[in-house]
């Protein structure tokens, strides 16, 4: 028999999806039930935890966000009481006063090191793939290098440079970023030692319970599950939120905390530009921000901006698109907690945020998404809830196959596609095309880039980068000199492009090169620009 705290939650969990007059008092009365019983200490507290989530992001009532707020307290309160040894039964689930046990990048390592609410410390060296003693004889002072050449395993040798355990994490971490001006080779080797890191809130400030962007409460009578999708997307978006440096970096702690607390990383968020960031308050208590990255991270030619879409503060959804002109490659991934929500409307708004902060009317989205190597996705039958928003298979005999599955569900009521042609149709991606033409790849810019080289300069691409600069400098009006690294490397991947999209107008011309000095600094410029460039382009598949 089910004990009473479990059929108290089972009760809650089945109040939570409903709504209407008839559920404001049902849902009430099962937080009512729940909230009287003592909490248990093992894993039900993160279900519990997750359906309160759950209750403060769609409050059926200004009274029910309250109880919630006011459970989310009392389970933080309990767990900060709990025994070490139920703690840890926790970990990684991001609760108040729990652990976490993973691995992350040294970016992200420096940065959490930095932080207040939460302790890092060194756990152990899962499989490494290269020595330390390797590693810090390319960073220590030279007068300990021969500390490196005893053969010495990575403990032993932190014992002969006098480094204390608790001390061994700041040590590792500030020995690599000697290496910040070469940031892939230190990857590389930070990666390569498999550093496993335990994280420990200091507060409950540091927990998916209280992770938040300030937000007025949105109370809602029903989901919103049918609307014109197209309408949406076509929607302006409100004026971002005018932050200042203070509100930017409160903003992206947010956003940082939303992957440290479910042992996730993005490269956006870890490497975030906090001069390209952008928040939007949009309806229905949602708000998407938008973030660059660093120009020594950024992609050439696209522009990686991450998101993250909160709901009454709470961060619910995560991912980022890779932008080139009118086209975004796209990723969304919706925390669990809050799935059985809004998921459609969640979608939309991502993509309107995109749509009118850069132009794009091409959305593009990889077989991963929809089940590829994704088991959860072909059970869901996420295929068709992009279908449901407009999407369609690139391959054309995708295409007429999913025209076929779909009369058969119009013709015969609950018929669903099979798992088998579900995963068939993860055989290519899946776009949605708002305009009459489709929207320029950046690969097939790659592609031709790579052809022209060999073509005309035998493979030799030192030569090759020096005639299509050379070709852009005499095609420009005025003289254009990068100012920096940054604006160097610009220079060269925009002078390529130009080869195989030749500038024709003296608006693309001048488009080209204001692009070189705004693609380091200015992501949303760097894509007006960029459309401005490609708007009298013939675009290609």
């Amino acid at each position: 028999m089910a004990k009473p705290f479990s059929r108290a939650l089972t009760c809650l969990q089945d109040a939570a999806a409903q709504f209407g007059p008839a559920a404001v008092p049902l849902r009430r009365d099962s937080l009512a039930s729940i909230a009287a019983l003592p909490l248990p200490k093992g894993g039900e507290l993160v279900a519990y935890h997750d359906t309160l989530l759950f209750l403060c992001a769609y409050p059926s009532s200004a009274m029910e966000a309250r109880l919630a707020e006011r459970e989310l307290a009392g389970l933080a309160r309990h767990l900060k009481a709990l025994p070490r040894r139920d703690a840890e039964a926790l970990q990684s689930e991001g609760l108040p006063f729990t652990p976490s046990l993973t691995r992350f990048t040294h970016d992200m390592l420096r940065w959490l090191l930095a932080q207040r609410e939460c302790r890092v410390s060194l756990d152990t060296f899962g499989e490494p793939t290269a020595d330390l003693n390797a590693v810090l004889k390319l960073t220590l002072p030279t007068l300990e290098r021969s500390e490196t050449t005893a053969s010495r395993d990575n403990l032993e040798l932190l014992d002969a440079l006098k480094v204390l355990p608790k001390n061994r994490l700041q040590f590792l971490v500030d020995q690599l970023a000697s290496l910040d001006a070469t940031p892939y080779i230190k990857d590389q080797l930070f990666d390569a030692l498999d550093i496993y890191v335990r994280v420990e809130p200091r507060s409950q400030a540091f927990s998916r319970s209280y992770n938040r962007i300030a937000s007025p409460v949105f109370v809602h009578d029903a989901l919103l599950k049918s609307f014109d999708y197209k309408a949406l997307l076509n929607t302006p978006l409100p004026a971002a939120d005018a932050l200042d440096s203070a509100g930017v970096e409160a903003l992206v702690k947010v956003i940082r905390n939303a992957m440290a607390l479910t042992v996730r990383e993005t490269d956006p968020a870890t490497y975030t530009d906090l001069s390209n960031v952008r928040l939007y308050r949009l309806e229905r208590g949602m708000a998407v921000a938008l973030f660059g990255m660093v120009p020594g991270r950024q992609l050439p030619l696209e522009s990686y901006v991450g998101f993250t879409l909160f709901k009454n503060g709470l961060p619910m959804a995560y991912g980022g698109s890779w932008v080139f002109g009118a086209r975004a490659k796209t990723g969304i991934n919706i925390f669990e907690p809050f799935r059985g929500g809004e998921s459609g409307t969640v979608l939309c708004q991502v993509m309107r945020t995109y749509r009118q902060a850069f132009g794009v009317d091409t959305f593009e989205v990889e077989p991963y998404q929809y089940g590829a190597d994704n088991p959860d996705g072909i059970a869901s039958g996420a295929y068709w809830f992009y279908y449901k928003f407009g999407f369609r298979s690139v391959n054309a005999e995708l295409a007429a196959l999913a025209e076929v599955e779909r009369q058969k569900m119009q013709l015969r009521k609950g018929y669903r596609s099979s798992e088998k042609t579900l995963i068939r149709f993860t055989w290519d991606n899946i776009e949605l095309e708002l305009a009459d033409k489709p929207a320029l790849r950046a690969a097939w810019v790659m592609e031709r880039v790579t052809t022209w080289m060999a073509k005309k300069h035998g493979g030799n691409r030192v030569v090759a980068i020096a005639a299509a600069k050379k070709a852009l400098r005499q095609g420009l009006v005025r003289t254009l000199v990068p100012a920096n690294a940054d604006e160097q490397q610009a220079f060269e991947e925009v002078a390529l492009m130009a080869v195989v999209l030749p500038p024709k107008t003296a608006l693309q011309w001048q488009a080209v090169a204001d692009m070189v000095t705004a693609k380091p600094k200015d992501m949303f410029a760097y894509q007006r620009l960029l459309l401005a460039y490609l708007s009298q382009s013939t675009p290609k598949r």
